[in-house]
């Protein structure tokens, strides 16, 4: 992380809370390809493979979301944060194709390889994107107060609801 120092920008280490959510999310990750090829591998045997590919990926885009969401931000998943939540996917579909292509064309590399070493050097960038996505969704639904009700909430909503 970068912040200014006097003028000029200073590296800061990483927080071992950063650290802790970084690993988190690339072991959600590791699970999450392994959900997708499950669903595709699935479904594949009935539909054909691109529409297994579509929902496969529908998937474990959900699942992402969601366990990002509270195992690695440990905060609550809102509309907002899900409608941007693919963005931090784009970038890192795009990006390791670049690497991928320039890998393989400019530096002869082996192309298992290199699609490996691509998708490894776009995580730290999808991992950020993706923190953006669901920590300012959150951020926001909290300013506007939008929220949804808590379960003891809602329970004494219902029970209140009841007596009437």
């Amino acid at each position: 992380m970068k912040h200014r120092s006097g003028g000029r920008a200073v590296l800061r280490r990483p927080s071992a809370a950063g650290l802790r959510q970084f690993a988190a999310f690339a072991a959600i990750g590791l699970a999450n390809t392994a959900v997708y090829y499950a669903v595709y591998a699935s479904l594949n045997i009935w539909l054909p493979y691109l529409a297994a590919h579509v929902v496969g990926y529908a998937v474990s885009v959900v699942g992402s979301f969601l366990l990002n969401s509270y195992l690695t931000l440990r905060t609550r998943p809102t509309w907002r944060a899900f409608a941007r939540y693919p963005l931090s996917g784009a970038v890192n579909v795009a990006g390791s194709g670049v690497l991928l292509h320039l890998a393989v064309s400019r530096l002869g590399m082996n192309e298992n390889l290199a699609a490996l070493a691509a998708g490894v050097a776009v995580t730290p960038l999808s991992f950020l994107l993706a923190r953006w996505a669901i920590t300012s969704g959150a951020a926001a639904t909290r300013r506007t107060g939008s929220r949804p009700p808590r379960a003891e909430e809602a329970a004494r909503v219902t029970e209140g609801a009841s007596r009437k």
